[in-house]
């Protein structure tokens, strides 16, 4: 049987592999997609439903200097996010807030600052869907501790 692939932006499916099939008929792949990628499988005549994978971007979030509230924030993905922007919000009890809107650079990268109270701050970046798409969902980093 085989296993048919077409990745976000592509015109038609493409045979990724060939499985084989158990006595009462099921069989599994594994896929790593880079991009949103929908797929199908072919046995004769025959054409299963098609499934899509979403992919996340991978978002990253450093701090670079704690004395001026410096930090970097990375954009990896199939394709460059420049130009594209990304919002750092802070985390509290009281929820999340947006504190900037932050625009990628040719690298899909920035460096920016944040202003942070004393004690500590938990901050992450999120990067939407309006700035992902197409083939992407949203992306966010993991919440960054920081402690002034």
């Amino acid at each position: 049987m085989d296993v048919l692939a077409e990745p976000s932006g592509a015109t038609s499916f493409s045979v990724l592999g060939s499985v084989t099939t158990t006595a009462g008929g099921h069989w599994t792949d594994v896929v790593k997609p880079t991009i949103e990628t929908s797929y199908e499988a072919n046995w004769k005549s025959a054409t299963s439903s098609t499934v899509t994978v979403k992919v996340r971007p991978l978002v990253t979030l450093t701090l670079v200097n704690l004395s001026t509230g410096s930090f970097s924030t990375k954009v990896t993905a199939a394709r460059s996010f420049a130009g594209k922007f990304v919002l750092v919000q802070r985390l509290s009890s009281s929820g999340v807030a947006t504190q900037k809107k932050v625009i990628l650079d040719t690298n899909s990268s920035a460096t920016f600052r944040v202003r942070l109270h004393q004690g500590r701050s938990r901050l992450r970046v999120v990067m939407p869907t309006s700035q992902t798409a197409p083939g992407y969902i949203t992306g966010v980093t993991k919440v960054l501790t920081v402690s002034r």
